[in-house]
């Protein structure tokens, strides 16, 4: 299945991918993502998704660290984001993207391939739709 994004964007930490109803992630191999770069990432949410509900999938190819207090902090301001999904490419990734699950209040589940993510994506997204949310 090929996958060709709207918009890729790179803000020197992270790559974007931007489809119509969800985004692919990509953050450099030993970042640490904390305020600041938590803040970058609202930015590209709130620009091009705005109100517009979509569905968030984390390619964990790169090893990388987040400050779990920021998941908390990102959920104070509303996003409409329907669902995450990490596309794992290790044991070790996957353990992490488990983990990482009781810090989201969205639905949240792991992977070890693309599509997967997206049509876990498109599930909660159709059911996101359906409500009228």
């Amino acid at each position: 299945m090929k996958h060709s994004p709207k918009i890729q964007i790179d803000v020197g930490f992270a790559h974007f991918e931007l489809f119509d109803t969800y985004l692919i992630t990509t953050v450099g191999e030993g970042v640490v993502l904390g305020k600041n770069e938590m803040q970058t990432f609202r930015q590209v949410f709130e620009k091009y998704y705005g109100n517009k509900p979509f569905g968030y999938i984390s390619n964990r190819i790169n090893d990388y660290t987040i400050n779990p207090l920021y998941y908390k902090e990102v959920e104070k301001h509303p996003l409409n984001i329907v669902a995450i999904s990490t596309l794992c490419f290790s044991e070790e990734s996957y353990k992490n993207a488990v983990f990482a699950e009781q810090f989201f209040s969205w639905p949240h589940k792991a992977f070890y391939t693309l599509e997967e993510c997206i049509a876990f994506i498109e599930k909660h997204h159709k059911k996101y739709k359906k409500a009228g949310l």
